[in-house]
C-alpha cells in the first residue's frame, strides 16, 4: 500500500504539493486526477524518492522507497518513457536494470514479449524507437521486477488504439492479482474504463477520495429520468420533499439531488403509475470538470464563435 501523510512540496514560494493525505490500496486501479500543474507529477517523484518533501511522508508497505532493498521488485514505475540514454537499446537497458536488483536475465526477455518489443525490436537503440514504442519500453521498465506496486504516469501517450487496450487490460490483470495500481491520466474516458477508485488533485491539494462511482454520483449532471402520464403530480410531490425537478415534456421529468430508489418509493406511496424509470450518469469528464473548475490554473481561453 502507498500511504502518503500531510506530503508537502514547496519550490520557493510556489506549492506544488499541499498536506495530502491518502492511502493507495492494493487491489484496485487507483486513478490519479488532476489539471496541469496540480502536482500529480511531483507527487509520483515524492513517492519514488526521486525528490524530498519539505514536509510529511510517502511510504510505499510502511517505508520510505530508499529504505527497500531491492525497489525494482517492490515497485515499478514509468515517469517519463523518454528517460533512457538514447544510445543504448531496450534489452540492455533492462540489462543492466536487472543486473542493479538481482533479477535473473530471463525475466528480460519475459517483460519484452509482454510489451509486444520481443525479437529485433528489443537491440533498436532508445533514441531511434517511437513515442508509442517507448511507452512499450517504458512498461516493461517496470515491470521487470514483478513488483506489488505499479506506478504508470500517462501510461497510453503516444499508444495507437490497440495498444490503449492492451495497457487497460494489463492494469486490470495486475489489481485483479491483488498489486496496487497508481495511474495518472488525462484521458478521461479511459479512467472511466479502468480505474476502481479516484484521487482527484487541484493546486496540490485533495479534491476527492473516493470510488469511481461514487465521484460520478456527485455529479449535478447524474439525474433520474422518470416517464409517467401523471409527471405534473409528481413533480409536486419531489418538488416538496426538496428535489430539484425540471419538466422535459408533458409526461417526462428529471430529478437531480436524489436516488433513483427515492423516486420510486414516493411515486408508489402516491399511487402514481410509472412507464420509466432510469438513471441518467454524468460522465466522469463532466464530473471530473465540476470537481476542478475552480484549480485550473493553465486553462486556455475559450474560442468565440
Amino acid at each position: 500500500m502507498i500511504s502518503l501523510k500531510g506530503l508537502c512540496k514547496r519550490y520557493g514560494d510556489r506549492t506544488a504539493v499541499d498536506d495530502l493525505t491518502l492511502e493507495v490500496k492494493p487491489g484496485a486501479v487507483t486513478g490519479f486526477l488532476g489539471p496541469n500543474g496540480a502536482g500529480k507529477s511531483t507527487t509520483m517523484r515524492l513517492i519514488l524518492g526521486l525528490d524530498r518533501p519539505t514536509a510529511g511522508s510517502a511510504l510505499i508497505g510502511g517505508v520510505p522507497y530508499h529504505q527497500i532493498r531491492h525497489p525494482l521488485r517492490k515497485v515499478g514505475a514509468l515517469l517519463d518513457a523518454r528517460a533512457l540514454h538514447p544510445g543504448r537499446s531496450g534489452h540492455a537497458h533492462l540489462v543492466a536494470m536487472a543486473r542493479s536488483n538481482g533479477i535473473h536475465r530471463r525475466r528480460v526477455d519475459e517483460v519484452l514479449e509482454t510489451v509486444g518489443l520481443g525479437g529485433s525490436a528489443s537491440r533498436r537503440r532508445a533514441g531511434a524507437l517511437s513515442l508509442g514504442m517507448s511507452q512499450r519500453l517504458g512498461i516493461a521498465c517496470a515491470l521487470l521486477g514483478d513488483p506489488e506496486v505499479v506506478m504508470f504516469d500517462e501510461p497510453v501517450n503516444g499508444l495507437d488504439p490497440d495498444g490503449v487496450r492492451w495497457v487497460r487490460h494489463l492494469m486490470r490483470s495486475l489489481a485483479d492479482e491483488g498489486r496496487t495500481v497508481f495511474v495518472s491520466s488525462h484521458l478521461m474516458s479511459e479512467m472511466q474504463l479502468t480505474a476502481d477508485h479516484l484521487v482527484v488533485v487541484g493546486k496540490g491539494r485533495l479534491i476527492m477520495d473516493a470510488p469511481l462511482a461514487e465521484v460520478i454520483a456527485r455529479s449535478s449532471l447524474t439525474a433520474v429520468v422518470v416517464r409517467t402520464p401523471h409527471a405534473a403530480d409528481l413533480s409536486v410531490r419531489l418538488g416538496a420533499r426538496g428535489v430539484a425537478v425540471e419538466r422535459l415534456g408533458e409526461n417526462e421529468l428529471v430529478a437531480t439531488g436524489v436516488a433513483i430508489e427515492r423516486v420510486g418509493d414516493l411515486a408508489h406511496e402516491a399511487g402514481i403509475r410509472l412507464h420509466e424509470l432510469r438513471t441518467r450518469e454524468a460522465s466522469l469528464e463532466q464530473a471530473y470538470q465540476e470537481l476542478t473548475a475552480s484549480s485550473v490554473e493553465y486553462g486556455a481561453q475559450k474560442a468565440e464563435v
